[in-house]
């Protein structure tokens, strides 16, 4: 990536929009372009190489290990996002890795580097912080909206004998409100008998017919279909539960799909785990019934 371009993703961000064009160019001297191929870690968890990204294209997948050697996701990153700048601060080791997800171009800043750099400064390096402060504010928002939605969800999730309809139904009208902007949202159910997806479920403007759609075959998986629209598949290892669509009222950059994308999939693992229950509850009940028939007397 040349100078200019560097120097232009630097200007874009927030963090950097209050400094001056001068000291800007020299921290696009030190800003090294990074690709990263899919599936790769350029952040591991427990490391302490302190550096900070900054994502030019692609997406990433914030990731936490488990005790029994897998991860979770905790997050997906875009075009625009910074990973790491409280790391360029202090000594700390990284609390969770990061993934490529898909191809994925960076800005990498050296800590040392970085700090040098604040150093020569001082007004540049106070911008900086203001900016950093406010950044972090941000994410104790996004966080706090993020267990209110949780919460929310909760309070459905706990009632074991709903309906998947009334299931799905019911989260359907709690995680809207929690997207930012206006959306539209269907959620429709899979009926196993006759491989059809049941609408339960609708918020705002219409995406498809009133009527039950075909099932599709294999599992159709979830992702951003165009800019504005999610689809979100709830499948259990077995087969397909529910279909998800949520579509927003305008485009999307990159930054606000992955705000969306946060706050979608978090819902997606509560209701997918919901269903499974709902679907282990009503296979136990058939097979208990079916067994009192086998042993009820004759006449």
């Amino acid at each position: 990536m040349e100078r200019p371009r560097r120097l232009e993703m630097l200007r874009a961000h927030p963090l950097f929009a209050g400094v001056d064009a001068a000291r800007l160019e020299a921290l696009a001297d030190i800003a090294e372009p990074v690709s990263v191929e899919n599936g790769r870690a350029f952040i591991v968890e427990g490391d302490r190489d302190g550096n900070f990204f900054y994502v030019v294209s692609g997406r990433a997948r914030v990731v936490k290990r488990l005790g029994d050697g897998g991860e979770k996701d905790l997050a997906v990153v875009g075009s625009g996002e910074a990973l790491g700048e409280m790391e360029l601060l202090r000594e700390s080791t990284r609390s969770a890795s990061v993934r490529a997800d898909g191809p994925l171009e960076l800005l990498k800043l050296d800590s040392g580097k970085f700090r040098g750099w604040l150093s020569a400064d001082p007004a540049s390096a106070a911008r900086f912080y203001a900016a950093l402060a406010e950044r972090q504010s941000s994410r104790l928002r996004r966080t706090s909206d993020e267990v209110a939605l949780l919460y929310d969800l909760s309070e459905i999730l706990v009632q074991g004998d709903l309906a998947p309809a009334t299931l799905l139904s019911d989260a359907l009208r709690r995680v809207t409100p929690h997207l930012a902007g206006s959306w539209s949202a269907e959620a429709r159910h899979h009926n196993p008998f006759n491989e059809e997806l049941d609408l339960v479920a609708r918020v705002g403007a219409a995406q498809s017919p009133d009527g039950p759609v075909p099932a599709p075959n294999p599992d159709p998986g979830s992702l951003w279909t165009d800019s504005r629209t999610r689809r979100l598949a709830l499948s259990s290892p077995q087969a397909l539960l529910a279909v998800l669509t949520f579509r927003a009222g305008v485009e999307l950059d990159d930054a606000s799909r992955a705000e969306a994308e946060r706050v979608l999939v978090g819902a997606a693992r509560l209701l997918t785990a919901a269903l499974e229950n709902s679907a282990h509850r009503t296979d136990a009940a058939l097979r208990e019934r079916l067994r009192s028939q086998s042993h009820a007397p004759r006449v």
